[in-house]
């Protein structure tokens, strides 16, 4: 069976006993469709009008959904003569997200919802071997958003962005955080138009992606807009307080691990073992610590605010006016936290670095927050649905 493309009149689609073939010029060349599809008999074909999608019925494997036709669309013979092209993708929409539990066993199959997800779409005329190969995401101002690593396949590669920053960095604790499950995602992007640049080795090439609000949404740009400022300021928050409760702990370490070098009885000993009860003390306060994990129930500072942000972060609309009341608070607590750490660095730490001077020992010394972000900046949380991946690239090179 042979199906023209609604749209562009030379792209055809051919079913045969052995897959799906293709063709970009009329049907002067063709080439196999290797995207995820066995060389199983397509016995139709037909092209969703609305979505763009292309639908095959296969011969006992059931039905295939090929996502978005517009990069195939484009792809025309002098597009497949050039080393490397960019390629359009339909807009994508923010869903609101939404899931059911349920255990329907195996006598029932439901469709997998969208991915929330942006996909960023090339052509790779040869298989990329060499040097490196990824995908840079910027608004509007020309910031720097997200780094993916790019399909190095020949043929066509999709990218997929997931419309948000990286997860939150958030310190270890001995708790998880209950309550939202969004406390573990980066915030979302705002709807608009964004650049993507690929880098190639010493090239970049350079196309565009648009995100839109889901069609099912009531909320308004200033209500969108709202929650994005929310939500940063508590994504700042989160990674200042990660930067604190290390640094209280690499402290606390550090004073632990030269009073252990010292004799039993010794002042410095005594003096650097209650600087490390001190500073454990004062990380209790920021996370926490105690038996039980999160079976415990115990809140701190990191919990509280991981909530709050969770629960910012998992609406789309304007936040209530309890989460700006408790953001202030938290933000107060923040202040505070900051200020005691600055204390205990010029005040105790300082002392105990004077003794061990006298005696040449290496003093405590914790990083800066350049250097920090520097070493520590990547640690996220694990959210492994969420990372970027890359999918397989749709249609092979290949012609036959």
């Amino acid at each position: 069976m042979v199906l023209q493309d609604l749209v562009n009149p030379d792209l055809l689609f051919l079913g045969t006993e052995f897959g799906l073939y293709v063709s970009v010029d009329g049907g002067e060349r063709w080439a196999r469709f290797t995207g995820r599809l066995p060389k199983v008999a397509v016995r139709d074909i037909a092209i969703h009008p609305r979505d763009g999608d292309l639908i095959l019925a296969t011969h006992g494997r059931g039905v295939y959904i090929v996502d978005d036709l517009a990069p195939l669309r484009k792809l025309t013979r002098q597009a497949l003569d050039a080393d490397l092209v960019m390629l359009p993708s339909r807009t994508a929409a923010m869903a609101i997200p939404a899931s059911v539990q349920d255990f329907p066993g195996d006598d029932e199959y439901v469709a997998f919802n969208p991915d929330e997800a942006a996909t960023i779409t090339y052509y790779l005329k040869k298989r990329h071997i060499f040097g490196d190969l990824k995908v840079e995401i910027y608004d509007a101002k020309g910031q720097l958003l997200s780094t993916l690593p790019g399909g190095k396949r020949r043929g066509i590669n999709r990218v997929s962005w997931p419309m948000r920053l990286s997860p939150p960095k958030l310190p270890p604790a001995n708790s998880l955080v209950i309550g939202s499950q969004y406390a573990l995602f980066g915030p979302r992007v705002l709807p608009g138009t964004y650049t993507v640049k690929l880098i190639q080795g010493d090239k970049t090439y350079t196309s565009q992606v648009e995100i839109v609000p889901d069609p099912r949404s009531s909320h308004s740009a200033e209500d969108r807009a709202a929650q994005h400022e929310t939500v940063m300021t508590l994504y700042g928050m989160l990674g200042r307080l990660t930067y604190v409760a290390d640094t209280v702990k690499s402290l606390e370490d550090s004073a632990q691990e030269r009073a252990k070098k010292l004799p039993a009885g010794d002042r410095l000993r005594r003096q650097l073992e209650t600087l490390a009860g001190s500073l454990e003390t004062f990380r209790a306060t920021l996370v926490a610590t105690g038996p039980g994990g999160w079976l415990s129930g115990e809140e701190q500072l990191r919990e509280k605010m991981a909530k709050v942000y969770g629960g910012v972060n998992g609406y789309d609309g304007r936040p209530t006016q309890s989460q700006i009341d408790q953001l202030k608070v938290l933000g107060d607590q923040l202040t505070k936290a900051e200020a005691k750490l600055n204390s205990i660095q010029s005040g105790e730490v300082a002392a105990v670095n004077r003794e061990l001077a006298t005696r040449k020992l290496e003093p405590l010394k914790a990083k800066s927050r350049e250097e920090w972000e520097k070493q520590d900046g990547k640690r996220t949380a694990a959210l492994p649905a969420f990372l970027p991946f890359t999918m397989s690239p749709l249609a092979a090179a290949e012609n036959d």
